[in-house]
């Protein structure tokens, strides 16, 4: 057992010219998740997370899920991270996880 979370970048990385080629959020599971967060915060862990460092980008933890990394494959699967993100999805629908 470990903890799910996602991270909101304050603008997305990647090919700006084209949608699909970019990302504005990070799904990962952890068991200690301060240490980790200490980790992104550093540059450390994570390609995307250490990118998003080396270009000063902010980001902010955004939600988080009691569980493993099954609950974590399952929601990179579903390939839309931004409908379980609060500051993406102003509607107020965030769905749980699954």
């Amino acid at each position: 057992m470990g903890t799910v979370y996602l991270i909101h970048f304050q603008q997305p990385i990647g090919n700006l010219d084209n949608p699909l080629g970019q990302a504005q959020h990070y799904l990962g599971w952890t068991t200690n998740l301060e240490a980790r967060l200490h980790e992104h915060r550093t540059g450390n862990g994570s390609a995307i997370m250490a990118e998003v460092a080396r270009r000063g980008i902010d980001w902010q933890l955004v939600r988080t899920w009691p569980g493993g990394r099954d609950l974590e494959r399952q929601l990179k699967r579903q390939h839309n991270t931004p409908r379980f993100c609060p500051i993406c999805n102003q509607k107020g629908d965030i769905p749980d996880a699954c």
